[in-house]
Formats: C-alpha cells, structure tokens, sequence
C-alpha cells in the first residue's frame, strides 16, 4: 500500500528508483512490464523516496546546488562597485548598463535572496537566469557550466548528454511513475488502495482484453501506445472508489484506466449508456499526463499541452508529443511548477473550444510568457471539440494539423501561417465582440464604439476631468459592461455620492442634490430612491478599487487578471489617475520616466488582457490659457505615440478671440476664470488622436460640477462654437 505522502503537491519528475535485479514479482506478467518500472516494489521505493524530497518540480538537479551557485554569483560576475547599501553591483552583460555601477544589483524587493535586477534592460531573475539569457542555453547546461566555473562538485546528479538521454527515455518509457504524488487528507485509512499492483493488474488485463483493445483502436489508439503508456484495463471498475475500500466498486463498470500519478487515473468506460462513463479516484487531484516530455532529450523540440489524457494520446499517435493537465484548474500549478526548473522546449497550448479552455490558455499564456517559457497556441482540433474527436473522426487530417502547427512553432510569426490559422477568427472576434459605448451620443457616433486599447482624457484641473471619466465608467455599467474604477484619490463614499448626485439632478438639474451635501449626511426621499436606482442599474457591474499611494502599474494589471478569472468577465478598467501611479518596486527612474513606463505598462495590458483602459492625465501648466494639443502633454511621457486615444477637456472660451491675438496674459487668466465660475461651464472635448475611427473632432459639453454631471451642450453653445 503505497504510503501517504506528506508535504506540497509535487508535479513532473522525479528519479526513478532502482530496483534490484533479482527482483521478481508473483504476477506472470512481471518480466515483461519490468522495464518501465511498474513492479509494484518499484513504485513503492518511488513513492518513499518522494516523500523523502519534499520538493517535486523535475528533481533532476540538486536545490543545494541551485543555492550555492546563486549566493556565489559575485564570483561569476565581479562587481564594477558597491552600491550605496554594500551590495556589489555589475555591468549587465544583455544591455551593458552600469558602466557606472549602477547595472545589475541585488533586487531588494523581490522577496527572496540574490535575485538580480538590471535597471537598464528590466532584466529581473537569478543568475542561472542571466547566464541561459545571455548564452541561450538550457537550464540543466546552465547548471553543470556555472557549477564547474564554482568547481561545485555535483555528484551525481551531473550526467553526461547521454546518461541525460538514456534517463529521460527512461522516464518517458513509465508513465505510471509517481511524478504527480497529489497531497492525501490526513486521514488516510487502512484501506487505501495498493495504486502499484492495481495499474500492474490493469495492465496485464488490457493486453488479453479484446474488448479494450478495441476501444481503444475505435478511438485510434494502437496496443503499442498504450503499452508504452501503462495504460490498464479494469472489467470491474476501481476499488478505490468504493468508501469501504475491501469490496467491489460502487460503479462496477468496465474501464480503461490511465494512470497519472501514484494517488490519481483517469477510468473511461468501454460500454455505452452506463450513467458513469468517467472515473477518478475520489479525493485525488487530478494528475499531469506524461510530464516526463517537458524534460526529455529526445527529437520534439515542442510540446503539445492539452486537457484530457486521450487528446494527448492521439496527438502522440499522430507523431506528436504531448502532456496532458487533465483539468483546466491544473494551469495555474503547471505554471507554477515550471517556475522552478523551466523546460527548454516550446509548449504548443491546445486546450478544448469552450469557455473553459479559454480561460484556461489565458491563464497558460500570461503565466508561461511571465516566466519567459517559450509557447505558442495551436489549433489540432479544427472544427471538432477536441483533439481526440479529429483523430477520431479523421485520422489522415488530424495527422497534418499536428505537423502544421509544429511547423507553425518554428516559425511563430510567419504571415502565411497566420493568414491560415488566426487572421479569419480574429477578425470574426472583433465583430461579434459587444458594443461598448460612453453613453455620450455625440461623443459615441463621432468616436464609434470602444475598443480594447489604451484611451487618454488629458485637462487642467477644476474642468470635471474625473467626473467626466467617472459619468462614462456609470454609463458603461448601465449598459451591461463590467467596470473596474481603480481610484487612488477619492474613496468609494466620495465616488457613489457623485454618482448618486447625478441622477436626482439628470430629470431637473434645478432639483438636483449636490455630492457635497449628500457626503454630509443630507438624504432626503430622492437621493434614497437614486441609491437604490444606482445600486440595481449600476452597482451590480460596477468595482471600485481604492488606491494608495503605494499603486502601480503592475498591481493594476494583476487585479484585472484577477478579476477576469474570477468572473469570466472582460471589464472595461478606468485608472484616476496618471500621475499619481507609483513605479515598480525597485526602479529608479525620472518622473517622466515612470509615466512612459506606466503608459507602456497599461497600453500592453489592454493588448494582452483584450480590453479598453481608460487612463486620466493632467496637463502642464504652461498650456493653460491654450486650446488644448500634444504640446500640453509633452512632459506626461510617451502618451502621444503609446496611447490609441487621446480626449483633451478645455475650456470653450479658449475659441474666442482674445486667445488667438498677443492680449495680455492677465486678461487670459482673468477670462478663464470668468468661464469656471459660471454654471454650467462650457466645456469642449476635443479628440487628438484616435486609432478606430475619426480624429480631429469636437464634442460640446456642458458641466454642473456641484452635480457632477456632464450634458450635451444647448444649440447656443453649439452656435457660439461655430461663430454664428
């Protein structure tokens, strides 16, 4: 009975366990199954010698090895100075920044020891890190060279490419090793399955079962896959799912049996109509299929990941090779594993056509790309809903999807191929994508509707910059769109009283409440009815993220990922606003250097996430007796070329005459002050730059900024801005 194992859930490879040559097992079978490590003595020592490590991710090289070669990096890389708290600093050898002594330190805010960062080219890890980034090697080269440099004795866990090879074809031959020993309760009881001898009976079974057999052949699996594979058959079902443990399963049903870990199979019936087709032991997390790939030294330079273990059987029938989460909740821990050793191979993610596939390879391509995993996301299943179903349905076909999306990874930015595979679908995507609009009318048929991008509202102060943001981010809400305010000024109260303010002054702005007052307490019969109106209209899309001082860029983006994977929902994010975001933990920039970073930031987050990202942003002072133009933001960074669109508010007394002709700077200040203090105040939107649609327009607007409240400017106004 294999023994409970205790500590973190563990994932990938661990080394297999020698067993002694003499050993012979009661089962006739034995001699046969021997090579691929299925005695049932064999996996027991493999399952101690796990619970022993404590640490599952590709335990192909020693952590203490990993610990000694990153506390010794100043030895690989001498220092060009100390830095001001007496850590060495170096030149980096990616960008050559430092020359100064200001390049790669150790990065105090990462939360763990001798990671490094480089100020220059962002470059952020440890030095096994650097040294694969700079010389292009893989992970367990990179070890045993910077090892030797250490003249760190490795054991033996340093091999030779052979030894490498021999091992990993090893491991690739036994499926059934305990590389996924999933975290039990600790409640084990007595009558916990014998995992080991029952995939060993399963096996043996499955070679003298025709009906298995065909199965598998209906679903184009050849006896010569599964033998490789350890795949079983079970004419009863296992025992593991009867709560009793002794006697027969509560489904006994014939199945095939697909081991993936030593706690965890996946069971498929072989007979239609029963009520259970699928079967997993109960408790168990669900297990990686064939993870030993990601780390073998063989001929695939890439790695197909998919969902089921028979869409990674079939991909592997076809030539390919494959790894299998066997649940689309696994994505997030198989990033997290590869963190800690990364495979040199690209993984092609090719999860199922439904929601849940999406979301999944959303969470894959972030993840590996964070980690700077190389991947690319495959299409094998066509029009069919998964791999296995193509393969079923039409071998010859399925085989040439598999090589054209290896051929594809091999040159990932091929147009052709794009062409062939994306451009169609991405297309199809923009047009059934909903219609977001601002709820403005004319600001909304002069613009078009919102798309994912990076959108820039650019004002002097006291215009209704924030309001105007604000009354948009209400009106998307009201129209059905989720919304993520991220306020690092105002706090929720100060918000909603706006927004409540609003609507008792929408219907007769003479009857209107002022936020102020609503903030302090005044609630009278109509402002109760407007924050139930708010609540059900609006707040049930509508989020309100607080800030601090202490918000960046990145924080925003991880909320937002967050939240996209909390609720399946795509938001519409509106940031107040740009100045006052923060730089990232540990840069050292300029303010305008960290404005570019953060327009940077946000504008890659709207492309990565598929969303629209509002962001508010003041303007100099110099330009505020001047219409407003790029010229006003030439100090807020690089807003003028990152960002897809650009409003700029100003006041409507900017068209008149007395700013056009060299009158005196105090008569110009004197008029905008007249043209704030008046109530509405006129205001014109003007649009600088537009990515979707038209530029160069202008929308009138009046604003009761005791109300809050953004209207369509009267026919007058109109009139006065056309000069009649």
């Amino acid at each position: 009975m294999p023994p409970h194992i205790d500590g973190a859930a563990h994932c990938f490879i661990i080394k297999k366990a020698a067993a002694p040559q003499h050993e012979r097992s009661s089962h006739t079978h034995d001699r046969k199954t021997r090579h691929k490590g299925f005695t049932a003595r064999a996996i027991i020592a493999r399952l101690e010698a796990l619970a022993q490590q404590k640490k599952g991710v590709f335990q192909m090289v020693d952590e203490k090895i990993i610990q000694e070669i990153n506390s010794r990096w100043p030895e690989l890389y001498p220092a060009a100075k100390e830095t001001s708290k007496g850590k060495p600093a170096i030149i980096c050898p990616l960008c050559g920044h430092g020359a100064n002594g200001d390049g790669i330190v150790e990065n105090p805010h990462s939360g763990a020891p001798h990671q490094l960062k480089c100020f220059g080219c962002d470059f952020s890890g440890d030095v096994i890190a650097l040294y694969r980034q700079q010389t292009g090697k893989d992970f367990r080269s990179a070890v045993d060279d910077l090892a030797q440099r250490l003249n760190i004795k490795t054991g033996n866990q340093s091999t030779t490419a052979h030894q490498q090879r021999a091992a990993s074809g090893e491991l690739n031959k036994l499926h059934a090793e305990p590389k996924n020993a999933v975290q039990k309760p600790a409640a084990a009881t007595q009558n916990e399955p014998d995992y080991g001898r029952y995939y060993l009976d399963c096996a043996a079974r499955l070679k003298t079962s025709t009906a298995a057999l065909e199965y598998l052949a209906g679903r184009g699996i050849s006896a010569a896959t599964a033998e490789r594979y350890g795949i079983g058959f079970d004419p009863e079902s296992d025992p593991a799912n009867n709560p009793g443990g002794a006697g027969r399963s509560l489904y006994p049903v014939p199945r095939i049996i697909i081991p993936t870990s030593p706690e965890h199979y996946v069971g498929r019936a072989i007979v239609k109509g029963c009520t259970r087709p699928k079967m997993n032991p109960k408790g168990a997390k669900p297990g990686i299929f064939n993870d030993s790939a990601l780390v073998a030294v063989d001929d695939h330079e890439n790695v197909f990941l998919v969902e089921g273990a028979f869409d990674a059987l079939a991909i592997m029938e076809a030539g390919g090779q494959a790894v299998a989460l066997n649940s689309t909740s696994q994505a997030g821990a198989f990033v997290d594993n590869l963190k800690q050793l990364p495979t040199a191979k690209t993984v092609l993610i090719c999860l199922d056509n439904d929601a849940a596939g999406q979301r999944a390879t959303e969470t894959l391509c972030s993840g590996l790309a964070s980690i700077g995993i190389k991947y690319a996301v495959a299409n094998v299943s066509g029009e069919y809903k998964d791999p296995d179903e193509f393969l079923q349905n039409n071998r010859e076909g399925f085989i040439e999807a598999v090589r054209r999306e290896e051929r594809r990874a091999q040159r990932p930015d091929n147009v052709a191929d794009f062409i062939d595979c994306e451009f169609i679908k991405e297309l199809e995507k923009i047009k059934a994508a909903p219609t977001i609009k601002t709820g403005f009318d004319e600001l909304d048929e002069k613009a078009g509707r919102i798309n994912a991008g990076l959108y820039v509202l650019a004002a002097i102060s006291s215009l209704g910059k924030t309001t105007f943001m604000h009354q948009c981010a209400d009106q998307i809400a009201a129209a059905g769109n989720d919304v993520i305010y991220f306020s690092l000024e105002q706090s929720r109260t100060e918000l909603v009283s706006k927004s409540v303010a609003r609507i008792t002054a929408q219907p007769d702005i003479t009857k209107g409440v002022s936020s102020l007052a609503i903030r302090n307490g005044y609630l009278p019969r109509p402002v109760v009815q407007a924050v139930t109106e708010y609540q059900k209209r609006v707040g049930q899309r509508f989020s309100i993220c607080e800030g601090n001082f202490k918000c960046t860029a990145s924080f925003i983006e991880q909320y937002a990922k967050g939240y996209i994977t909390r609720t399946g929902a795509r938001p519409v994010v509106f940031v107040d606003y740009l100045q006052i975001i923060q730089p990232e933990p540990g840069a050292r920039q300029t303010t305008q250097e960290v404005i570019t970073d953060t327009i940077t930031r946000l504008k890659r987050m709207s492309r990565d996430l598929d969303i629209p990202v509002f962001v508010i942003s003041s303007v100099n002072r110099a330009n505020y007796a001047t219409p407003i133009s790029f010229e006003s933001l030439k100090e807020s960074g690089s807003i003028e070329y990152s960002a897809d669109v650009v409003w700029g508010l100003q006041l409507h007394c900017l068209q008149e005459e007395i700013f056009s002709t060299d009158a005196k700077a105090v008569a110009k200040r004197n008029r905008i002050e007249e043209a704030k203090a008046e109530n509405p105040r006129q205001i014109d939107l003007k649009c600088l730059k537009n990515r979707f649609g038209v530029s160069n327009f202008t929308v009138p607007f009046n604003y009761y900024p005791a109300n809050e409240l953004f209207t369509a400017a009267p026919a007058e106004h109109q009139q006065r801005k056309a000069g009649r």
